[in-house]
């Protein structure tokens, strides 16, 4: 018997390439070119268009929530979004950004108090009965809050 028979094979080289092309062009008749050429477009057109729209909406939104100003303690110029809680890099005070700028941020059950120094040539004296000039003493209490509460 001869044994080559079992071994004989039918080879069709670049059989694969032809059914590609033949499976293609079928799928561009039943589809229709015109319809892949605008998805291909469409794509494109989207993939240009996205960023530059995300860039001019970013911009408009940082524009209308940035905000610039200086530390009401340390006159440290500061840049912030608004409702922001930060702590000024130069004096560590904690502040809170608003629509003006910043404000130094008290938590519940603080009252933040500002000194005001009066010079004695700005007062007015002339009201004095009798010529002596007895200064005004206000008498404050301050408590020390223990370093948990900080």
């Amino acid at each position: 018997m001869n044994q080559n028979f079992n071994q004989m094979r039918v080879r069709f080289p670049g059989l694969g390439c032809w059914i590609f092309v033949l499976g293609s062009a079928w799928l561009l008749g039943a589809i229709g070119l015109g319809g892949i050429v605008k998805s291909i477009f469409a794509l494109v057109l989207f993939l240009i268009l996205t960023p530059v729209i995300v860039l001019i909406v970013a911009r408009f939104w940082i524009k209308k929530n940035l905000v610039e100003g200086n530390c009401p303690v340390c006159d440290q110029s500061l840049t912030s979004l608004k409702s922001v809680k930060l702590a000024c890099p130069n004096c560590e005070t904690q502040l809170t950004t608003t629509e003006d700028g910043f404000e130094r941020f008290a938590p519940e059950g603080v009252i933040d108090v500002q000194a005001v120094d009066i010079q004695s040539s700005s007062v007015d004296f002339s009201s004095a009965d009798d010529g002596n000039i007895t200064p005004t003493t206000i008498d404050v209490k301050v408590q020390r809050l223990p370093e948990g509460d900080r």
